[in-house]
């Protein structure tokens, strides 16, 4: 299967070996291999944006005309909107319903239902003695209310 990159994709050609042509989204994990392969080259990235890689003789001119020196300036000094109006903090609903009183069925206790009905019930987490007294107890209850 071929992969053919369409003729209208805007390639980029890294920094470091200007054979190695690739998209624009995946220059910035290239530039990281990449660079281990040149660790004697003089360059050194842009710290408003990695993927700007230039000479130290470069750079200096290069962080005074950067593309993303405007993102940085927008983020340090944002644009301040004015404030929203104040909303009238008397918001109250009227309700029938008292979620501080007691509910009018008492509370679900599994092991009180448990004990109450034929549920097979397994001791987990118990020594062994505990869960050996445990299934005598539990038989004893079976037999004494529904022999077999």
């Amino acid at each position: 299967m071929d992969s053919k990159i369409v003729p209208e994709t805007k390639l980029v050609e890294c920094p470091f070996d200007k054979s190695h042509r690739l998209l624009p989204s995946r220059l910035a994990v290239h530039l990281i291999r990449c660079s281990r392969n040149y660790p004697s080259s003089k360059q050194v990235s842009c710290t408003l944006n990695t993927t700007h890689i230039h000479t130290v003789a470069e750079m200096t001119t290069h962080i005074e005309t950067c593309p993303d020196r405007s993102k940085l300036h927008h983020f340090m000094n944002p644009v301040k909107l004015p404030p929203a109006e104040s909303q009238p903090a008397n918001f109250c609903v009227d309700s029938a319903e008292d979620w501080d009183a007691e509910p009018p069925a008492p509370t679900y206790d599994p092991q009180d239902y448990c004990e109450r009905n034929f549920i097979i019930r397994n001791p987990q987490g118990n020594p062994p003695a505990a869960r050996r007294e445990f299934r005598e107890r539990e038989r004893r209850r079976f037999n004494e209310n529904n022999p077999f």
